[in-house]
Formats: structure tokens, sequence, C-alpha cells
């Protein structure tokens, strides 16, 4: 056991290395171009991102093309050892409640970070490259951060332990985003991300989530960028929705609960009385 954990260990930190050198190299080679800001940025991490899964395929020796999650395994449930199996893909209206969650604890962490973290973000963005900035930021960067990070390396190291794998891939999460108040974000950023796209049981979830986190973001910095009152009004409401989403998760969870005891008990008392017929049938 101790064997394969190591080697889980070295196939997800090898590749996240060769990545992130990839990604400085690029940005250091595509410096003396003439290509704009946003345009290297964009090919520095595109090429950094195929690097690390190449190498992890190399590395792991997997199909890292699948998109869809192991067929859910028969466990002992009496060996407290086992790590539970990856959930079932929810139904349709769970998704959706968790991308509401999600995005809504997005936000506040967000905010939360921006009071404590002294940075000036961007108010506006370039308007000559917002096309790039738009495909880049709201498509191409959560599409395949949330591919390596949650798909790819928590779910190698997830065999470990979930806690343990959540915990890394938001670090090397965090590790790859430049600034303080950007690393703190990302952190927290990973912890939620990963834990709905464990709960939900659908890479999808996490992923639309982070889309359309960071499609408010391009908003606020464009169209939005002058409107200072209606950005916090649409973040109230945003959370509000996220908030939402959390209780009828929380009451759907205690309803299947309910649910679930119920047909025990009265499976129970069907075996029970099954029994009785049987020890009725034997007196005769």
């Amino acid at each position: 056991m101790e064997k394969t954990n190591i080697r889980r260990l070295i196939g997800v930190m090898m590749p996240f290395v060769i990545m992130v050198i990839l990604q400085r190299l690029g940005y250091l080679l595509l410096d003396m171009t003439s290509l704009s800001g946003v345009l290297r940025d964009l090919l520095a991490f595109v090429i950094a991102s195929a690097g690390g899964i190449f190498f992890f395929r190399m590395s792991c020796g997997k199909d890292v093309l699948r998109l869809t999650a192991d067929p859910v395994p028969e466990t002992d449930e009496d060996d407290e050892r086992a790590v539970p199996p990856f959930p079932q893909r929810d139904t349709l209206p769970g998704q959706v409640m968790y991308i509401l969650v999600c995005v809504g604890a997005l936000i506040v962490t967000m905010h939360i970070v921006a009071m404590v973290v002294k940075e000036t973000p961007a108010d506006r963005l370039d308007t000559q490259s917002l096309a790039a900035e738009f495909v880049s930021l709201v498509f191409l960067h959560p599409i395949l951060e949330e591919y390596i990070f949650r798909w790819l390396y928590y779910r190698e190291l997830r065999p470990m332990h979930p806690i343990f794998a959540g915990l890394a891939q938001a670090v090397m999460f965090a590790i790859v985003h430049g600034s303080v108040g950007g690393m703190i974000y990302a952190l927290f950023a990973g912890v939620v991300l990963v834990f709905v796209m464990e709960h939900a049981g659908s890479l999808a979830v996490s992923a639309v989530a982070h889309m359309i986190v960071n499609l408010r973001s391009f908003a606020f910095m464009t169209v939005l960028a002058d409107h200072a009152h209606l950005r916090t009004v649409i973040d109230f409401c945003v959370v509000s929705v996220g908030f939402g989403a959390f209780l009828a998760l929380m009451v759907r969870r205690g309803l299947r609960e309910i649910w679930k005891n119920t047909e025990t008990e009265e499976q129970e008392e069907g075996d029970g009385h099954d029994g009785d017929d049987a020890g009725t049938a034997g007196d005769d």
C-alpha cells in the first residue's frame, strides 16, 4: 500500500512540476514576440496544460481523455479502512443546485479575500484583446483547470484519502496563480470546486460553476465596469440564490435519509413477518 501511494504522489507531482516549468518558460519565450499580453498568457497556459496532461499520461499510464467516472464498485462496508467509491452522477436538478451553491460560495470567498488581502485588482480589461480574454477566461482556463486539477490529480490521489487528495490538488491549483490574493482565493476555490464535484459525481458541475464565476468576472471588468451598484446587486442576488440552493440540498438530503430509513424499517418488518409465517408453517 505504501509503495502504491508513493507511486501516486510521484505520478501527480512530476507532471505538475513540469507543467509549472513549461508555463514559466512559455512566458519567457513568448515575451520576446510581438503578441499581446493576453495571447502570450493564453499560449503559455495551453502549452503548459498540454505538457502536464502528456506527462501525466506517461507517468500514470491511464487514458486521460476519458471523461466518465469508473463504475461504482461494491465495497465491504465492514472495512473502515476502505475509501468510499466515487459517487454516482447526481440527477440534473441536483447538479444545478450544486452549481448554484458553488457559484455563491466562490463569490463570497472572492469578496472575503479582497477585504483581507489589500490588492488592487484590474477594474477594466484591454479592449483590444477582449475576444481572446473572453475565450481564455470563460472557456479554456475553467475547462483545462478543472480537468487537470479536479479530475486527473484529484482522482489519482483519491484512493489515498479524499480529504488529502482534495487539499493536495487545491494547493497545486493555488501555486499556479501568481499574486498572493490569487493564490489564497485559488486555494479555497479548489476546495469548494472539488467538494461539489465529489458530491455531485460529475466534472461538469465544477467546470460549469468555474465558467460562470469567470464569466461574472469578465462582465464586471467590461460592460459593468462603471456600474458598481449594479455589480453589488448582482452578487447579492447570486449569493442569495446559492444559499437557497444549499438549503434545498440539505432538505433533499434529509428527505432521502427519512425515505431510506422508512424502506429499511419496512424491509425489516417484512423479513419479520416472513419468519413468523415460516415458524407457523413449521408448527403445523
